[in-house]
């Protein structure tokens, strides 16, 4: 953590730069580490200047300050960032919108400290505002492409004759000079180097006369200083050296709040001021899975259709799968309302609850208030909870905490056993605290000048880490650490109770989550292959065909909520079913036809309840629990649909459903019929239907009868005699 401070634009003229470059009254501009001390408790506000600045961009603007102000929240330092999305700014033609929010800045803003960041280029008026900030910091990340720094700052196209253009960038070149600053405009101006009085200037030549003309003794270096070029009307971050922008560079708004050493909430702008709040609170309860998700992002987007511009989650989720977790943190933080606007999002953790994967869910979120007795990181559920196998989820999560500026080390530990985690204090500010690690602290304690002393230990290394509510607010992670209902989040937040929506589980989602169960798996395969089995075994009944068809769609149908594979585990199910049909009524025996359409049956029912590919043993683990499920359910179907069907013909009532075999009176009588209507095929002439194998049809006047060869081979369409009956065996033998 570095230490930082600050200037008001009131005393940037005096100020002298620590390596040496001195210059005057009007062009000094100061280091972004300066050596006062600050006070404990910083905040601050970082404020997007849309791309073109208009008259609405700036009321917006100031309602936020105002905002932040009627909040009571002391505003110290308010950072603009003049290149919304990182995208290059330029206003062309709202001059005079570009002119209001310079003078709000230089004059209203004058007791707080203003930074102007630049991380692209900024051209035309946007300028103007820039250079009315207190400081410029400047990204130096170069453009692959170009090899040029992306941050530029110039190109300003102001008309010969627009001299109230004109006067307002004179007005703002006294806090540097008239030179630095109408180079900018002019492509031909140079300005040069000058030693007045042991103070380095950096002037134009009209600059230069008027001084001497006054009686100044100045010596001018003839050699135009690199970055003042003739014909070049930009400047990168290497404009420190005249004094024009912060030394210090910094590419991201995370990166520049902690060097400011502002709070993270200090970067979660307020896009609601002067707006209508159209609230939802989305309910997330139960394990988090990829059944939640989706329901959750199907209800986000149901709101975003609503006009939603403020979206509570209300995380009642203490454990849960963290596969799609960070892809729906990343969707929550990008998340705008149907004008284009971000939507504001608040995660609520109730009293008593601990979070699993839902942290992912909370760092995703703008803010996040907690209940007494709350956590963030609660991950003991997890089965694996070695370093190695956590290391996939430990870095989504510190980097997810990175992203949001909040302490990542606190979330490293999270998913990190014996990691042991000290609070240190800064020796030369006693008001900067930071997190260190055991490593880092035996670093710094064996340091020749410490400049950090131990504050406390966070976390002794036992186990895994948990972030408690007071500790979460204490690290500016949560704004809230006693927060024990809705009611009072919405108290706190000034929110009208009676106008927020509450988004709970869809039914749909209720009804899957029941069919997902275990238990209830067990049950609808076994009902299914018991009713499959039944309707084979009993062709006609119906029934049990149509209770084998609803358990089987119920059961792929619960799991299409989650699941990745779902569509190739319903074709390998159909395949296999394919498979024992083909095994069963076409080719006798049963062999591997048959074992590989049960095979691909059981593999399927696992299949589809995978949400993503087994990857550590414990993940292969559960696969293996699952396959072994199926099977020994599978293998108790099949037994108890055989003994139903034994049994069912007894059974009062459910015999109805199936067909009785004839009395024996009638049966004896048909025998008798039949038997003698194959004594009197003795001896008849026939043709051979199919190819005779020795088994195959023939056919005798108009019946087809199922006959065998007499010898291996009868071609179809050759006569036959029948030279033999023998039970319901025909033999015959070609003629």
């Amino acid at each position: 953590m570095i230490h930082l401070g600050f200037h008001s634009s009131k005393r940037a003229a005096g100020f002298i730069p620590s390596l040496g470059l001195l210059a005057t009254l009007v062009v000094a501009a100061p280091p972004l580490f300066a050596q006062e001390p600050a006070p404990k408790q910083v905040d601050g506000l970082f404020i997007t200047v849309p791309d073109p600045i208009t008259d609405a961009a700036v009321q917006q603007i100031k309602r936020k300050v105002e905002d932040a102000r009627a909040k009571k929240r002391n505003i110290d330092i308010i950072v603009f960032d003049f290149n919304p999305n990182g995208l290059p700014a330029g206003t062309k033609e709202n001059f005079g919108s570009c002119h209001d929010l310079a003078d709000y800045i230089r004059r209203d803003l004058e007791r707080i400290k203003t930074f102007a960041f630049v991380h692209n280029k900024v051209t035309n008026h946007t300028v103007l505002p820039v250079l009315a900030c207190g400081q410029i910091v400047m990204s130096k990340e170069k453009d692959q492409e170009t090899g040029q720094y992306k941050a530029r700052m110039g190109d300003v196209k102001v008309d010969a004759g627009d001299e109230t253009a004109r006067k307002a960038y004179e007005v703002i070149a006294k806090r540097y000079s008239k030179g630095l600053v109408f180079r900018m405009i002019d492509r031909k101006m140079e300005v040069k180097k000058v030693l007045a009085r042991n103070r380095e200037l950096y002037l134009s030549d009209d600059e230069i006369k008027e001084r001497r003309d006054k009686g100044e003794q100045l010596i001018v270096e003839t050699e135009i200083p690199r970055g003042l070029e003739a014909g070049n009307t930009t400047y990168d971050w290497t404009a420190w050296r005249f004094g024009l922008v912060s030394r210090e560079t910094k590419s991201t708004r995370v990166d520049l709040a902690r060097a400011l050493r502002l709070p993270p909430r200090s970067l979660n702008e307020d896009w609601l001021v002067g707006r209508t709040p159209v609230i939802w609170r989305i309910e997330v309860r139960g394990i988090l899975n990829a059944g939640k998700i989706e329901s959750l992002k199907r209800r986000i987007e149901r709101a975003k259709g609503k006009n939603v511009n403020l979206i509570i989650l209300h995380l009642d989720s203490e454990a849960g799968d963290t596969t799609d977790v960070r892809s729906m943190a990343d969707y929550l933080r990008a998340l705008k309302d149907e004008s284009g606007l971000p939507v504001k999002t608040i995660a609520y953790v109730p009293s008593d609850r601990g979070l699993g994967a839902a942290t992912f869910l909370a760092l995703g979120c703008n803010e996040i208030a907690m209940g007494k007795k709350s956590y963030l990181g609660d991950f003991r559920y997890l089965p694996d909870k070695t370093a190695d196998a956590l290391a996939q989820k430990r870095e989504m999560l510190v980097s997810l905490a990175r992203d949001a500026g909040y302490p990542p080390a606190l979330f490293e530990a999270m998913l990190k056993p014996g990691m042991v985690l000290y609070r240190v204090q800064s020796i030369k500010d006693p008001g900067d605290y930071q997190v260190m690690t055991e490593e880092q602290w035996q670093k710094e304690n064996k340091a020749a000048a410490p400049l950090w002393k131990n504050d406390g230990t966070i976390h002794s290394g036992e186990g895994l880490f948990q972030l408690e509510a007071h500790q979460a607010k204490e690290f500016g992670i949560a704004q809230y650490d006693d927060v024990e209902s809705p009611e009072a989040l919405y108290a706190l937040y000034g929110l009208d109770a009676s106008k927020v929506r509450v988004a709970r589980d869809d039914w749909l989602d209720k009804v899957a989550e029941f069919f997902r169960d275990p238990i209830v798996n067990v049950i609808l395969i076994m009902l299914g292959i018991v009713g499959l089995i039944l309707e084979l075994k009993m062709p006609g009944v119906t029934l049990p065909g149509i209770v084998s068809a609803v358990c089987f769609v119920l059961f792929f149908w619960a799991y299409s909520f989650t699941g990745q594979f779902t569509m190739l585990a319903v074709l390998l199910f159909v395949l296999g079913l394919i498979l024992i049909g083909l095994e069963i009524f076409v080719l006798p025996g049963f062999g591997i036809t048959g074992i590989s359409g049960i095979v691909l049956v059981i593999a399927s029912l696992a299949l589809v309840t995978l949400e993503k590919m087994p990857e550590t043993s414990g993940d292969w683990l559960d696969l293996g629990a699952r396959l072994s499920t199926f099977g020994i359910s599978l293998v108790a179907a099949i037994a108890g649909a055989f003994m139903l069907a034994w049994y069912l013909p007894h059974i009062p009532y459910a015999n109805r459903l199936v067909l009785l075999p004839p009395s024996e009176d009638k049966a004896d009588a048909a025998h008798l019929e039949e038997a003698s209507a194959r004594a009197a095929l003795l001896g008849a002439i026939g043709v051979a239907e199919t190819t005779l194998r020795p088994a195959g049809k023939a056919r005798f006047g108009d019946d087809f009868l199922d006959v065998v060869a007499e010898g291996d081979y009868v071609n179809p369409g050759s006569r036959v005699q029948v030279i033999e009956i023998e039970g319901n065996r025909i033999v015959v033998k070609a003629v």
